[in-house]
């Protein structure tokens, strides 16, 4: 089995909150990497402050502390793999608390098999309330379910690693994209024939955002990416179908009984098919999980198709 070298980057911007939970789960790694390399988009709260003391007291790597104020994330990564000076590259993001043996566990496919391009990791909600608690059954994916199609599934850049020739071989990170450039990233790779692994024993924890303007801002955002690359089209057109098709059968029902029939059907299944589909326990919370499912579904159709409009003025 061969042993690799890997270079571990993440972008980060005004994260004097959680900054220390990340690079201490970083240092307590069973295996630690063999250099970080963080880039800052212009941090004002001191966060660099807090790195630069790790860097002269606590590291026992290489740490490369970049300042590029103004950055957006794919500008980062890009910047960080540029400067990277293994063959391997992790990526993770801040927001995450990695389990001790991430990157051990992210790395080994690796060195199993030579022919392995991009490992994909895993992450778990961190959820601290009952609101988070409750939002991340509604958002996380299922471990069980995503094993059962993992060679289509791609990986969030909080957890993965992958060659820097196959890197380079797609033109890094599409540094036009806001969100969803690891999205965008992932299917490129696909499309240029990089093989891909699936480590789900390689985990980060994954702070739950911690109120309904947060996560409908978040939505918003990822949602607003895909408008703009193009992707996600069909899963947002079927969203957009059904909540119209409730709407119409909303309004209809005003001036014919009938149309109550079809209105409860469908809600019938716009209520009952996440819950199946995600396998979202409805036992508990199940009014707050639909209100939850209700604005990431309004807000990525928002967002979405603002994206969308964005991409024609862009073509």
């Amino acid at each position: 089995m061969s042993v690799c070298r890997v270079s571990l980057i993440c972008t980060l911007k005004n994260e004097v909150s959680s900054i220390d939970g990340f690079l201490n789960s970083i240092f307590s790694q069973s295996r630690i990497p063999d250099e970080l390399i963080i880039v800052d988009g212009g941090s004002t709260d001191g966060t660099i402050d807090i790195i630069e003391s790790y860097v002269d007291d606590k590291a026992a790597f290489p740490i490369n502390l970049l300042v590029c104020e103004g950055v957006n994330i794919a500008q980062g990564r890009n910047i960080a793999i540029k400067n990277a000076n293994f063959d391997l590259i992790a990526s993770t993001d801040l927001g995450c608390v990695l389990d001790k043996d991430w990157l051990k566990n992210l790395i080994r496919p690796f060195e199993e098999n030579l022919e392995v391009d991009v490992v994909s990791g895993w992450y778990e909600p961190d959820a601290r309330t009952t609101f988070e608690r409750t939002a991340a059954d509604v958002i996380f994916p299922k471990l069980d379910t995503v094993i059962k199609s993992h060679r289509v599934m791609l990986p969030s850049s909080r957890s993965v690693a992958y060659k820097k020739k196959c890197w380079e071989l797609v033109g890094g990170y599409p540094e036009w994209l806001y969100t969803a450039e690891d999205t965008l990233y992932d299917i490129n790779l696909r499309e240029a024939g990089c093989k891909f692994a699936f480590a789900p024993d390689a985990v980060v924890y994954w702070r739950v955002r911690p109120n309904l303007k947060s996560i409908f801002k978040q939505y918003y955002l990822y949602a607003r990416g895909d408008g703009q690359a193009g992707i996600n089209t069909r899963h947002y057109a079927l969203l957009l179908a059904g909540i119209s098709a409730i709407a119409v059968l909303l309004i209809s029902s005003f001036y014919h009984n009938v149309f109550w029939i079809g209105l409860l059907m469908m809600l019938g299944s716009y209520c009952a098919l996440p819950f199946w589909r995600k396998r979202i326990s409805f036992h508990e919370a199940p009014l707050s999980k639909l209100v939850i499912r209700s604005v990431t579904d309004i807000s990525g159709i928002i967002g979405f198709l603002m994206g969308r409009m964005i991409r024609e003025r862009r073509n």
